[in-house]
């Protein structure tokens, strides 16, 4: 499973959840085995101990010349061969028993001790702890009575073991439970982002979708969806009387226009009144061409372009573009530039692409100092074709770089200058046809940097670099 879908199932409650509960229950019923386990050993080493003493005190009470054979005798009775018995003589000299020598560093208090398999090798066949017994009898000899519990050891030892295993396949199942359980919401989690994309990026026909499993989810879409619908009303109620108001007005200012031209011609040429008319003249065409500019941008939001498309290569568009705006620029004591190192062909309508990079060539001439510069580049990068317009104007402020993409927003700092605060929402429009991103910032030597990123994508968040 790779790290990316593991972090998205991290950030599923129910995952999380799943997981807490499955590992607090794995760990309560190991601690439950552990404690049964320390309990046995306990209980296990206490019958060993009794065991022991009761042999001790046996011994102890047999008459000395009886004491060997009894030894012998207990030997031969042992068929699991788990008892060791040893009478030692004062000097350490072994009298009888199977024990050759008596266990090392053991006090001789008549108290059971465990002893070190490592420090008393020949005590047990086996690395497993022995437990054993010594008492210095009256006479001073040693008695000595061990017991090998090699086979309690391996059955707590088997029952840790299983109490491993146990709680790593409960901890497990609880994962596979978890992801199982999980899963649906992530997919879920998927197509709402896909599909917050698609608002995000100006379509807000889409609704989220209802996944069916995760309730709180679902009560979530349903009321963005609510919420989207009021808005797509309310959008669609503002947008509608502002085109019937573009469209209406159009006719009567258009009659408007022709009456005033009328009146203009029927004046003599050096009558104060012609002067006046042509001022009425020329404020009705710049209404004229705004209501233009919002049935221009209604048409397109309206995704009703798309029969234009074909290949087109960008190349062209943009000398053409640079050879219409360059007496302009020099008008204004601007030097254009043009840089190409890519010679891509797209699939987009040429004319609406043409207009959109006319737009944004016009706004840096518009907003260019004189003696200012505006290059214009078309790159290659690895996503694709990136179309680059740099200017050294007083740039667009951070934090109304997506303001400006508004019908008639227009910045403070560059209010004095004509225009409508039409023309980014004419090149945004178009941009969203396309599928494609328009990107401002700020250029490295100040001023603006438009980027328009021609390749499909949802979402830019960052300027592509070259």
């Amino acid at each position: 499973m790779s790290s990316a879908i593991l972090s998205e199932l991290w950030r599923i409650t129910s995952f999380r959840l799943t997981l807490l509960y499955g590992g607090i229950f794995a760990a309560a019923i190991v601690l439950l085995l552990s404690f049964v386990y320390a309990q046995t050993a306990h209980h296990q080493n206490k019958q060993v101990d009794r065991i022991l003493t009761n042999e001790v005190r046996v011994f102890s009470s047999t008459p000395r010349d009886q004491l060997p054979a009894d030894i012998e005798h207990e030997i031969r009775r042992d068929f699991r061969h788990i008892n060791l018995y040893g009478l030692f003589a004062a000097d350490g000299r072994l009298i009888s028993g199977n024990m050759a020598y008596p266990p090392r560093n053991m006090p001789l208090d008549g108290q059971p001790h465990a002893v070190s398999r490592k420090e008393n090798p020949e005590l047990s066949a086996t690395n497993i702890e022995v437990r054993a017994m010594g008492k210095t009898m009256s006479n001073g000899e040693v008695l000595i009575v061990a017991r090998d519990v090699v086979l309690l050891k391996q059955l707590r030892l088997a029952l840790l073991r299983g109490c491993a295993i146990f709680g790593a396949i409960v901890l497990g199942a609880g994962v596979l439970g978890g992801v199982w359980y999980s899963w649906p919401a992530v997919r879920h989690i998927r197509e709402i982002n896909s599909t917050t994309g698609q608002i995000a990026a100006g379509d807000y026909t889409r609704r989220l979708p209802l996944g069916g499993r995760n309730r709180e989810l679902d009560v979530l879409a349903q009321i963005v969806n609510a919420m989207l619908d009021e808005t797509e009303r309310l959008m669609g109620e503002v947008k509608s009387c502002s085109d019937n108001i573009a469209h209406d007005l159009r006719t009567p200012l258009t009659r408007l226009r022709a009456s005033i031209y009328r009146t203009q011609q029927s004046v003599n040429v050096d009558s104060p009144l012609r002067s006046m008319l042509s001022n009425a003249l020329m404020q009705t065409d710049i209404l004229l061409n705004r209501f233009r500019a919002l049935s221009r941008i209604s048409e397109i939001e309206g995704k009703r372009r798309r029969a234009g498309f074909s290949t087109v290569s960008l190349e062209p568009i943009l000398r053409k573009i640079v050879d219409l705006y360059e007496p302009l620029a020099t008008h204004g004591g601007v030097r254009i530039e043009m840089e190409v190192s890519s010679n891509a062909v797209l699939d987009c309508d040429g004319e609406l692409l043409f207009e959109a990079i006319g737009n944004l060539v016009d706004n840096a001439i518009k907003f260019t100092p004189h003696d200012g510069l505006v290059k214009v580049a078309l790159l290659s990068t690895a996503d694709g074709p990136l179309i680059s317009i740099v200017d050294n104007g007083p740039g667009i402020p951070q934090d109304q770089r997506k303001s400006v993409l508004q019908r008639f927003y227009r910045v403070a700092e560059t209010s004095g200058v004509g225009g409508s605060g039409l023309g980014l929402s004419l090149v945004d429009a178009i941009v969203k046809l396309h599928g494609f991103a328009l990107v401002l910032d700020e250029a490295e030597k100040g001023g603006t940097r438009a980027q328009l990123c021609c390749w499909r994508r949802a979402m830019i968040d960052k300027p592509a670099q070259a």
